[in-house]
């Protein structure tokens, strides 16, 4: 049995300055790593009258998460908590992501991306993202930035049922991981498995029959009414990614960083239906994942999405999906609503984020502050809106 470091309880507060934010105070007596998780206590307090604190330290493990990520200074970290916890009111998991936004000045590309895409759903259709909340972290008892608290991708976050030991076909999520995940060939090479375990089961046969089926299969088969891609793949859920990644304009996102998730099969569904989840959204409104400036112009597809486009019924069922969207929740009003709201629950978190961590030497982000990067996201987001109209009008003839 793992023995936990004892509990460090820190009783100051963050630099004498009255916090805006829930704070999450790690203790960990050993280095953090990235390979292996190192155990920590974890605990969560308000600001003064704002909420109910969750006092006491809870046992954990914690590593540092992300690829790329890894080599700026402000790093993410994954949390594991020994028991299952709902803090601010998300869902209960032991499972836990502190993302540092370390490029994305504005701190909420994520958050704004999820909350986008979770509000084109229904109680009846839902869309999957991460929920989340601001946060600020102290580790060791020093100061280190506003963080965004997350859901992971797992089975809870996609309402999985509880894997059943007589079920062949799970559910599985798969991560795709590099720009081999374009469904331009058969196999699965460019993804990884993230449930079940691939350590207990590797369940590779679905996501091959897709990948080899839309990289494949003849054009009359692909459209089958009966036999074709509606079979494998949530249409409407796909339709809205791709608006997703589009809007946003996530240019990394398109044939890598996303979740494909297919539930288990059933007696009453022997064929569930793939669909997508999206992953890793800072890079998006206006910015690259190095920071870089990105103008509103750009069109984003792969091997399925520029099948799918080649249809004139899917075209027509794309148009009028946009037009939908367009008249609510992807107004310019909406997402500069969603933004504001985003930087009055920051509020001045986001000066001590900067003066933590004042010195960013990766890429442009050294040039910039949140209030400059939140606003040429506001002078951003109308232009894209409006190149996008355009755009789709030319490509669904509509």
């Amino acid at each position: 049995m793992r023995c936990l470091l004892p509990c460090l309880v820190f009783l100051g507060c963050l630099a004498a300055e009255a916090a805006d934010l829930p704070v999450i105070h790690l203790e960990a007596k050993d280095p953090i790593k990235s390979d292996v998780r190192t155990a920590c206590s974890a605990r969560l307090t308000w600001p003064a009258g704002q909420g109910v604190d969750d006092p006491a330290p809870r046992s954990a493990q914690i590593k540092f998460r992300g690829a790329s990520s890894q080599a700026y200074d402000k790093k993410s970290f994954a949390v594991k908590l020994d028991e299952a916890t709902g803090w601010l009111g998300l869902a209960r998991n032991r499972e836990w992501v502190l993302n540092a936004a370390f490029v994305d000045c504005s701190l909420m590309r994520h958050k704004l991306s999820y909350d986008l895409f979770r509000s084109l759903g229904t109680t009846a259709a839902p869309r999957f993202a991460a929920a989340s909340r601001f946060v600020e972290v102290e580790l060791n008892s020093k100061y280190h930035g506003v963080y965004l608290l997350m859901q992971p991708v797992d089975d809870l976050l996609v309402g999985f049922p509880p894997t059943a030991k007589s079920e062949t076909i799970p559910g599985v999520i798969f991560k795709a991981v590099d720009h081999a995940a374009n469904f331009g060939q058969p196999g699965h090479e460019g993804f990884e498995q993230r449930a079940p375990d691939p350590a207990t089961k590797e369940v590779w046969a679905p996501l091959d029959d897709l990948n080899r089926f839309v990289s494949q299969a003849s054009d009359h088969d692909f459209f089958d009414p009966v036999n074709g891609i509606a079979r494998r793949l949530d249409m409407d859920n796909a339709i809205d990614f791709h608006l997703l990644v589009l809007v946003t304009s996530n240019l990394d996102g398109i044939t890598k960083n996303y979740n494909l998730v297919r539930p288990p099969a059933t007696p009453a569904q022997t064929e569930p239906k793939f669909s997508f989840v999206p992953w890793d959204y800072d890079a998006t409104f206006g910015r690259n994942w190095d920071g870089t400036r990105v103008d509103a112009k750009s069109w984003l597809s792969n091997r399925l999405f520029d099948r799918l486009l080649g249809h004139a019924e899917y075209q027509a069922r794309y148009a009028k999906r946009w037009q939908e969207l367009r008249a609510r929740q992807l107004t310019v009003a909406n997402v500069t609503r969603l933004i504001d709201e985003n930087i009055a629950a920051l509020g001045e978190a986001t000066l001590r984020n900067e003066r933590r961590w004042k010195r960013i030497d990766y890429a442009h982000p050294g040039e910039l502050t949140f209030t400059r990067d939140t606003l040429e996201m506001k002078r951003w987001v109308p232009e894209r809106l409006a190149w996008l109209d355009a755009e789709l009008s030319r490509r669904t003839k509509h």
